[in-house]
Order: structure tokens, then sequence, then C-alpha cells
């Protein structure tokens, strides 16, 4: 098994640098290091059954082999093994198949099966016929492409009774549809599923099926995947099919060498909030978990504030738009505008700084008073995710302000916030707490209305109180929404 191994990851820095971009992205395609494969097939418990494995999208056969390779090394009394390995791409076929033949060879009774069809497709049908095979366990890297309202694979997903917008996640859902109860589904999939509303109909239809086992992180970026200049944050999750959810193995480490691999246990709680809507999927790591402030806190419902995605959307409005304030013009806020979390208006770049009034402008901007705003894409530079900034009634040069589709607007009905709230506002989405709280299920830069609806906010009588002292303090800085916030924590 070790000369396959190293066939298997020299196969795969080859496909890596000699495989065009354009062909990669046409198929989702991002082959697994055997380093991750083997930690992967260790999550799951050893047993002495029969062993029936699905790869779907296994591309040269790595995931299943590391499993093959541990049943080997660990000398499972297991009867008998059954794997069924998918991959649309031809290309890859005559490799898939001699590894996987070469991870069996050593095994009496294992047998396997290589498809090259599309899996989603066949197993929609099969799965909707009642003719579909059935599974004790699960390993994936599935592909990530995005999947249009009104393509196939949308209509296949919905065969297992999920809506969803992307190929990864429709292919766990189908591979959690095959899984028998009680088997082990093991995935490593980008994290974007844990938050926003897209991704909801996932998260429920995992809730809905399946227990939470284990979830490992990893801390740097673009480590895992770093011979195919992935950036995407991806995550290790095992699922269980129709267990009972107690508390879940929290892991995680720096890179793919597994190096300082650090493990707790964490209540189920902590990874969803009790009466989160939106089902978010928390992942702490064990500093966060323990410094955990256990104090109740209110939403921004109870607070009577709300936060929208800026309304005005430049490029509909092209004709409207003005680089430099004019008579019968509103001011038209950009994140080019937002400086040292206030408003520095106007700015010479290529947004405008202006937009005409219109019938339907007036129906956007927002009237004179106080306002928060959030960047919904914080940059590189940004050591924070969220960056709050304020608008105040001495901003405008008329009764009314335009904000740009690109930031997040904390408001009151539409109408101004109090001054002390605005200003606590600032104080509580700028804290180091807050950023660590937004981390706990975002692995992005892209900050949405519905991901800041779902943070802890202090009651409206603490925030106010946050906004009197940050009132007081000529400068603004870390430390200072550091201290004053941990005031009421």
């Amino acid at each position: 098994m070790i000369a396959l191994a190293e066939t298997l990851e020299n196969e795969r820095i080859s496909h890596a640098a000699g495989t065009s971009l354009n062909h990669k992205e046409s198929f989702g395609q991002y082959f697994t290091p055997y380093s991750i494969a083997r930690f992967m097939s260790s999550l799951f418990p050893s047993t002495d059954k029969k062993i029936k494995l699905l790869d779907p999208g296994a591309g040269i056969g790595t995931l299943a082999c590391s499993f093959m390779e541990r049943i080997a090394k660990e000398n499972w009394n297991t009867p008998d093994i059954h794997i069924s390995a998918y991959d649309i791409d031809r290309d890859v076929y005559d490799t898939l198949k001699k590894n996987i033949a070469s991870s069996s060879s050593g095994f009496k009774k294992a047998d396997y099966e290589i498809f090259s069809g599309d899996f989603l497709e066949k197993t929609s049908f099969e799965y909707m016929w009642k003719i579909n095979e059935t599974y004790t366990h699960v390993i994936m890297n599935p592909p990530y492409k995005k999947i249009p309202a009104n393509s196939k694979e949308r209509q296949s997903a919905r065969a297992f009774g999920l809506e969803t917008v992307n190929l990864y996640s429709a292919f766990m859902g189908a591979a959690i549809s095959l899984t028998e109860d009680n088997g082990y589904i093991v995935a490593i999939v980008p994290r974007s599923f844990c938050n926003g509303l897209y991704y909801k109909p996932f998260r429920e239809f995992i809730l809905k099926n399946c227990a939470i086992k284990h979830i490992h992180l990893f801390e740097t970026r673009d480590k895992a995947f770093k011979d195919e200049a992935v950036l995407q944050e991806n995550i290790i999750i095992m699922l269980q099919k129709n267990a009972v959810q107690g508390n879940v193995k929290i892991s995680y480490c720096n890179d793919d060498s597994f190096e300082g691999l650090s493990e707790f246990d964490s209540p189920f709680t902590q990874i969803l909030h009790d009466g989160d809507n939106e089902k978010y999927f928390n992942i702490p790591t064990k500093q966060q978990f323990v410094n955990d402030n256990p104090a109740v806190y209110s939403n921004l419902k109870d607070l009577g504030i709300k936060v929208s995605t800026g309304p005005t959307v430049d490029f509909r409005m092209k004709n409207l738009l003005l680089k430099d304030y004019a008579e019968n013009s509103f001011q038209l806020i950009y994140s080019v505008h937002l400086k040292n979390h206030r408003l520095s208006w106007p700015q010479k770049s290529k947004k405008p700084n202006a937009i005409m009034i219109s019938e339907t402008v007036r129906k956007q901007v927002f009237p004179k008073g106080f306002y928060v705003l959030v960047k919904r894409f914080s940059t590189k530079e940004e050591t924070k995710r969220i960056v709050a900034s304020l608008v105040r009634p001495d901003d405008f040069l008329n009764d009314s302000m335009a904000f740009e589709n690109h930031l997040n607007v904390f408001h009151a009905n539409k109408f101004s916030l109090s001054e002390d709230a605005a200003y606590g506002l600032i104080c509580w989405l700028n804290s180091t707490y807050i950023d660590e709280k937004f981390r706990l299920f975002s692995g992005h830069t892209q900050v949405n209305a519905t991901d800041l609806r779902n943070l802890p906010y202090p009651s409206l009588i603490d925030l106010e109180a946050l906004g009197q002292k940050l009132k007081a303090e000529k400068e603004w800085s870390q430390k200072i929404f550091d201290k004053i916030s941990e005031s009421i924590k």
C-alpha cells in the first residue's frame, strides 16, 4: 500500500500541473492530497461487518484507496468489501480503475465497480424508482461548481428532496440519501455551506437526516489544496445517517501535514445555537469555546433595528451616476467612502460620488439621520471581517442619502437609528469579540445582511450605554472598541 500511496500522490501532482484550468473548472475537479485522504479515512470507526463504500467524484481513487489502506494496515476482520467509484471525466477512468483494482487486490473478498456516468443523474433516477444501491460508508471530495436553477443537476438534487446551489452540496445530498441507517459520510467540502441564505435548505437537509460527529478545520485558508491554488476555505465533516446527535468532535490544524493537530469535544449547542432559525453551523476553536460568553444577548428584531443590503444598484442606473455632487442629486455612498469607521465623502476614485434624483432613486434613499454601514466584502488587507462605519446627520448635504449595493445598512425601519444606538453598534460590531463570533460560522470575506442578523447583540439599554461611552472618546481604535464592549460582558 505504501507504493500505491506514493503512486497516487505522484499522479495527483502530475494532474494538478498538467491539466488546464478550463478542464478542472468544467468538472469542478480538485484532487485530494493523500495526507488529507488518510486523515479522512482515520475518522471512520473500525468495524467487523460488511463494508459497502461509495466514492462519488473519485478522481484517481485517492480517497477509496486510503480507506482500503487503513483496513489492511489495521487488519479489520470485515467479511466483505464492495466499492462503487464514480467519475465523469473519461481522462481519469483508466487510472481510477487501475488504482481501485490495486487497492482491492490484497483482500480475499473485495470487489468494485467503476462508473463513468453522471453520478447525480444515475442515482436520482434509481432513487426515485427505489432501485438504488445503499452504502455503509461514503468518502468524498465532491466537485465544486455552481448550478443554475434550471439545470439538470438541480433537478437531480430535487429527487432527494434537496434544493441547493452548488454541485458539492448536491453530491453530498445524494450521498446522504444513499447511506444506510447509522452509516457514515466523510467529506471534504467548502465551508461556505455553514452560513448564508442559499445553503439554508442544505443545512436543514443535513440536520434532518444526520448527526454531525466530527468537524475538522484548516486554520490556514490556502494550504489544504496548495498545489491547485484553491483559496476556498475547506472543512472535513463526518456525518452519521439517522443517528442521535451528541457532542461533536472538533479538530483543527494549520495545513495538510496535520502537524500540531488539536481537538476537543463540543456540545452540539455550540455548533447550532438554540433558537437559530437560520441554522448556521458554528465551528469553534478550543480557545473560542473556552472563552465564549454565556451571557444572553438580543437579536436585531428585539432591538427594533433592521439591516438591509444597500438598495442602489449602480449598473442599473448608469445614466444617473455623477462623478461629483450637483444640484438635483443625492450623495451616493460606496465602500471607498468609508475611512477609519466614519464617512469620508467625496473621494477621487473610479466610483461616482452622487446620483441624480429620480422617482426610482427617491424610493431607495434614506432620510437624514444616524446609520451604520458594513462593507459586504472585506479586503485582503483588512484584518477583520466586519468593518462598521458611522453616518451622522452632519454628513448629509440635503435631506437624503443613497447607499450602494455593496454595503449593508443598519436602520430603524428605513429611518434613522437613535444616536446612542448607532454609536453602540459601531463599538459592538467593530469589537474583536464579534469578529471571532462571525468567523465561527463564516469562512469567507463576504458579509451578508443575513449573517449580521445572526450575530448576538446586547440589550438596547446596554447597546446605548456602549454608544454613550464611545461618544466620550475622541479617538477610536481597536483597543477602545474592545475595552468598551467588554464592559457589558
